[in-house]
Order: structure tokens, then sequence, then C-alpha cells
């Protein structure tokens, strides 16, 4: 958990970057390289077994080589196209946190809940009907959170969305 009342540089850039409409190099490599991690994990045992094969070896290797390169240009292509979305959400609840594995989901002014299958930014410490502003990106049917803050926060003036925020294809939900 973070305590926002000091916030760290690159929250600051990320938050910075989010309010004109853009996402942060931080957070476009991270969502670019998200399933990398299960990609390298899964080919180990196919790269130990192609070793035992000589040329052909090389050749499923190096297959498998450019089937990474293909899906890092195709994320990073398609993130750099990405309208980043801002709503003001609030939590309704505090959620326990042994249950870290539950999906965040915060409520519109309306009553609509909101949920969230990954954050990018640090975990913060929810209070019950906290106000937030909230950056995030729809992607494949699913929202992924890039950044919130409280709208109580000392500094929370940073979070709200510039007037090139919406020119940039960003979209202001005013719910």
């Amino acid at each position: 958990m973070t305590n926002f009342h000091d916030l760290p540089a690159e929250v600051i850039t990320d938050f910075q970057r989010n309010r004109d409409g853009r996402l942060s190099s931080r957070q476009w490599i991270a969502l670019i390289t998200e399933p990398l991690s299960a990609l390298l994990l899964l080919s180990v045992p196919l790269i130990l077994l192609a070793g035992r094969y000589g040329p052909a070896g090389r050749l499923i290797v190096l297959a498998l080589v450019a089937a990474f390169a293909i899906t890092i240009v195709m994320r990073a292509w398609k993130f750099a196209r990405a309208k980043l979305n801002y709503r003001v959400l609030f939590a309704e609840q505090v959620p326990a946190h042994w249950r870290f594995w539950k999906k965040t989901t915060l409520m519109s002014k309306s009553g609509e809940p909101v949920r969230f299958e990954r954050r990018l930014g640090s975990k913060l410490k929810l209070e019950a009907e906290q106000s937030l502003h909230v950056y995030y990106i729809e992607s494949g049917g699913r929202r992924i959170m890039l950044n919130m803050l409280p709208r109580s926060h000392p500094r929370a003036e940073i979070a709200e969305p510039t007037s090139s925020f919406e020119r940039a294809g960003g979209r202001l939900y005013a719910d």
C-alpha cells in the first residue's frame, strides 16, 4: 500500500501525461510487456527441447523470437492508439487487504459498478465513500486502471484533466 501524501516522481509524471490524454512511457511499456513474462515462462521448455535438434531447433527458437517480436509490435501499435478515459469514481466500501486477488470495483455517481481487471498504478489505501480521480483505458473488453488519486488529496489538482485531454482523444465521463 502506498501513502499518497508524498507522491513519487513517476506517479506525478504519469498524471501529467494522463491529464493531457496520453499514456506515460512507463505505462505504455508496462502494457506492452504484460504477456511477455508468461510467454517466456511457457517457452523455456520448448527452447530447451529445441536445442537438441541442431539446425531445426535453431529455426524453432528463431520462430519463437519472431513471435515475441510480433507480439510486442502489435501491442505497441494497439496501445499507442489507446484512448484514455477519465472518471470521478467512488470507493463504496473498504476492500479487505487479504483479498488481494479480487478485481478493483469502484462506483460511479449514478451507482453503476465499474470493474477494473488490472491496475498499473500503486495500490492505494481506499476509504469508504472516498471520491477518486481515475484514469483508465479499455482494451479487449476489459478496463485497465492507469492511475487514481483521492479528490481530497492536497495535490489533487495534478489529476484533473487539462483542456487538451479531449483534443487528444480522451473521453470525459460526466456522471
